[in-house]
C-alpha cells in the first residue's frame, strides 16, 4: 500500500519563508560537508562574498594585517597555516556603535589539527568540521534578517586553519587580545575560543543588544550530552527562561552552568588568563566562563552554544552535517525581537 506525504502550507509567505529556510540550510550543511583541501579561510570567505543569498547585504574588508593587528587571537591560531586568516563581518543594515544590534558569531576553523598538541587520528577524522558553529551561525543570520524586517543584525565569523609548523603556537605562549588582555596558551588544541575571544571583543564596540554564538568547541560537551543535544550557557536569566519555554514541547538544547568557582582553572602566572584548563574537569563551562571574560560589560545578553555540528546517522537524520542550535535560535528571536 502506497502512502502519501501532504505538506499544508497556510499562506504564500510560509511558503517564501520555508523555501528561504531551505536556501539556507542547504548552504550551511554543505560548507560543513565540505572536505577541508576545498573549504580554507579563503574559499569559505569568497564563497559567502559571492553567494546570491548574501548579495544585498553589507561586507567589511579586512587586510591580513588589519587581522593581524585587530584580531591577534585569530591571527596566532591561524598563522600556522599556508593559508591567512580571514575575518568575516556582515550586516544587514548600515550600522553605528547607537544602533544596539543582535550579534551573532561562528567558529570558523576550517580543520583543526590540535596544533602542536595534535590530536588522536580518530579525533582528527572528522575536523572538517570544526567552521560548524561559522555554518550555523550564518545560517540563524540569513534566518533572522528575512523574519526580523526592522532589527539590525551583524554575522561576525574569524577564520583560521589551526595547523602544525615551525610557526604554529606554542605551548606557554603568551598573546595580547585587542582590548589589551593578555592569554596564555595552555594547550593549543583550545584554539576556537581565542576565535571567539576577538569576535567578542568587536562585538562590544557596536553596544549589542544581545549577542549569540555558536562553536565546535569542546569534547566535554558530547561527553555530558552526545551528539544531538547542544549544550548552551548564558549570563542572563531572563533569556534563559525564555529559551526553555521554547524547550518545553521538544527538548533541542540543554543549558549548563557558568560555574564561577572554575575560573580558578584558566588562572596563570604570566598572563591575565590561560586559553584552557589541564586538569580534565568541567571543560565546556571553562571554555564558556573563557569566553565570557571578553565581554565588556555584564550587561550585555550572551548566549553561547556548544554544539556537534555533526550527526552519525539515524532514523530521523543521515550521516554528515547537523545543525544544532539553529531552529530553537531563530524561534528564539522571531519571538523576542521586531
Amino acid at each position: 500500500k502506497k502512502f502519501k506525504n501532504t505538506l499544508y502550507v497556510g499562506s504564500k509567505e510560509e511558503i517564501k519563508f520555508l523555501n528561504h529556510y531551505s536556501k539556507t540550510s542547504k548552504l550551511a550543511l554543505d560548507l560543513i560537508n565540505m572536505p577541508a583541501n576545498e573549504l580554507n579561510p579563503l574559499t569559505f570567505y569568497q564563497n559567502i562574498k559571492k553567494h546570491e543569498l548574501f548579495s544585498k547585504f553589507y561586507f567589511k574588508e579586512y587586510s591580513i594585517s588589519q587581522i593581524k593587528k585587530q584580531f591577534p587571537l585569530t591571527y596566532a591560531v591561524g598563522k600556522s597555516s599556508n593559508v591567512n586568516p580571514h575575518f568575516l563581518q556582515v550586516s544587514n543594515k548600515k550600522i553605528t556603535n547607537k544602533d544596539q544590534p543582535i550579534v551573532i558569531i561562528g567558529k570558523g576553523v576550517t580543520f583543526d589539527t590540535g596544533g602542536v598538541n595534535i590530536k588522536p587520528g580518530s579525533s582528527m577524522r572528522n575536523m572538517k568540521k570544526d567552521m560548524g558553529g561559522a555554518a550555523i551561525s550564518l545560517s540563524l543570520f540569513l534566518l533572522s534578517s528575512y523574519i526580523l524586517k526592522k532589527s539590525k543584525i551583524i554575522l561576525l565569523v574569524p577564520l583560521a586553519e589551526n595547523s602544525i609548523s615551525s610557526t604554529a603556537m606554542r605551548p606557554g605562549d603568551v598573546y595580547t587580545s585587542r582590548s589589551g588582555k593578555t592569554v596564555e596558551i595552555s594547550h593549543t588544541d583550545a584554539e576556537g575560543r581565542l576565535l571567539l575571544a576577538d569576535a567578542i571583543e568587536l562585538a562590544n564596540e557596536f553596544n549589542p543588544s544581545i549577542i549569540i554564538d555558536f562553536a565546535t568547541l569542546t569534547g566535554a560537551a558530547r561527553v555530558a550530552l552526545g551528539e544531538d543535544l547542544p549544550a548552551y550557557f548564558s549570563n542572563n536569566e531572563k533569556i534563559a527562561k525564555k529559551i526553555e519555554l521554547l524547550n518545553q514541547k521538544k527538548l533541542r538544547c540543554w543549558r549548563l552552568p557558568l560555574y564561577k568557582s572554575y575560573k580558578s582553572k584558566l588562572r596563570s602566572n604570566v598572563a591575565d588568563l590561560c586559553n584552557a584548563s589541564l586538569d580534565g574537569m568541567a571543560g565546556s563551562i571553562t571554555a564558556a566562563l573563557f569566553i565570557e571574560e571578553f565581554i565588556l560589560s555584564p550587561r550585555t545578553p550572551w548566549v553561547h552554544f556548544d554544539t556537534y555540528a555533526w550527526s552519525s546517522g539515524s532514523i530521523l537524520s543521515s550521516k554528515g552535517a547537523a545543525l544544532q542550535g539553529l531552529d530553537i535560535m531563530s524561534d528564539f528571536l522571531s519571538k523576542n525581537f521586531s
